[in-house]
């Protein structure tokens, strides 16, 4: 029987073929091995935030799970044309599971997905705190850091705007005790104006960490004026009138003799002591020592302020009160100058025989002790008197008028007047 020539040799020829195909799988394996690929690094973006804005919350991812690492499994071919920026990591907020604060993961690259044999982490979920949103509103305080060169202080520090609403995790916005701007003036001269990034403080003063708040406003214009310095001494008078027959028995004294004063240089040139007007000592009615406080800050010259940051400007003043003493004075006449009389029609002496008068005068002794009698000057206004008498003129004869004596501060007459005998004659 003759056979076929196409089944002759069938088996060699079908093991002809599977070998051939294995050749062929194994060589394709040795060229393009199936190989792993690792990426460091690869950012988790997260879908679908707005689910959890819209309910008035907000979320912070824990542990770093955002930050993971990338393992491609591929054929060497399609992994020589992956790199890190083909991984595609998502987590979607809509998969949230608030029992357990996790979200799955889910990778994939963004070319030859089809070809790839698995894309894995280990870290498989998103970790995350969902807690509410909190909004306070805040006054902004300035705070001024450094020194400016010796003879300038701060003056007044300005801000733009002074109120700030902020809002972010409530576990955050609960801390915060006060909100501040601040400027460093080291070594500085001129006023300064600049910008200041808005910072947070809990109540013991540690800055909180802003990274999660936001605001209406993040940085605020903060103006800080500087002046110049300068120390005045104190300079104080008294109103009204002691007791009867009690007066100042010495100078006035202060627990402070000078002060520090702030301003522009152009101001403080012109000034040499701060005068407290009397108004400020009153001795009406005074008879025993005494001590009024007086607060400087009511009697600044115009743009000038205190320059001492522990002074709040109120200082004790002690004013001493003292009885006076009596003492009778032999004045010479010729002491006495006479006024006010038409010398052409009249004559005017004075009576007695004596070339001296007696003047009682009262005051403290230290003023007294200064007092002589050759320097006590007075005067005997006749046109004075005549007016007060309200006459026109005067007749011949004899008149007590009226001498207003030169007196020195604290001293007065021990009367209400003293008055001194003349003879007026007319000359023709």
């Amino acid at each position: 029987m003759k056979k076929n020539k196409l089944t002759d040799n069938l088996f060699l020829r079908i093991m002809a073929v599977i070998v051939a195909i294995l050749v062929w799988i194994i060589v394709v394996n040795v060229s393009d091995p199936i190989i792993e690929s690792s990426y460091s690094g690869v950012q988790v973006e997260i879908l679908n935030q707005d689910l959890i804005s819209k309910q008035n919350r907000t979320y912070e991812i824990l542990n770093g799970t955002n930050t993971i690492s990338v393992t491609v499994t591929a054929k060497r071919s399609i992994n020589d044309l992956l790199g890190k920026e083909n991984i595609k990591a998502t987590a979607d907020m809509a998969e949230l599971d608030e029992e357990n604060g996790t979200i799955r993961i889910h990778l994939e690259t963004n070319k030859y997905n089809d070809k790839i044999e698995s894309i894995k982490s280990k870290t498989d979920v998103l970790e995350v705190k969902i807690e509410d949103l909190m909004k306070r509103q805040l006054s902004i305080t300035p705070v001024i850091n450094g020194e400016p060169v010796e003879g300038y202080v701060t003056g007044d520090v300005t801000l733009d705007q002074n109120v700030v609403t902020v809002q972010g995790p409530e576990s955050i916005v609960s801390q915060i005790d006060y909100a501040t701007a601040e400027a460093s003036i080291a070594g500085m001269s001129g006023s300064i104006s600049t910008t200041s990034v808005i910072r947070y403080y809990d109540e013991d003063g540690e800055q909180l960490d802003a990274s999660r708040l936001s605001g209406n406003i993040n940085a605020v214009s903060i103006k800080v004026e500087l002046l110049a310095t300068k120390t005045l001494p104190l300079k104080f008078s008294t109103t009204g009138t002691p007791a009867d027959d009690y007066g100042l028995a010495g100078e006035i004294t202060a627990d402070r003799e000078e002060i520090l004063v702030a301003g522009k240089a152009s101001t403080l040139a012109n000034l040499s002591s701060i005068s407290v007007p009397a108004a400020a000592v009153d001795v009406t009615g005074k008879s025993s020592d005494f001590t009024v406080v007086v607060d400087l800050n009511k009697y600044l010259p115009d743009n000038i302020k205190l320059a001492e940051e522990d002074f709040d400007g109120k200082v004790s003043v002690d004013v001493p009160i003292g009885k006076m003493e009596v003492e009778t004075l032999t004045v010479p006449k010729s002491n006495i100058t006479i006024t006010g009389l038409d010398e052409e029609e009249q004559k005017i002496t004075m009576t007695g025989a004596s070339d001296t008068i007696e003047v009682d005068l009262k005051g403290m002794p230290d003023d007294l002790k200064e007092l002589k009698a050759d320097d006590l000057k007075g005067t005997i206004a006749v046109d004075a008197f005549m007016t007060q008498k309200s006459l026109t003129s005067l007749k011949a004869g004899v008149y007590d008028i009226p001498v207003q004596f030169e007196l020195p501060e604290g001293v007065v007459l021990t009367d209400d007047e003293f008055t001194v005998e003349c003879r007026i004659r007319d000359i023709k």
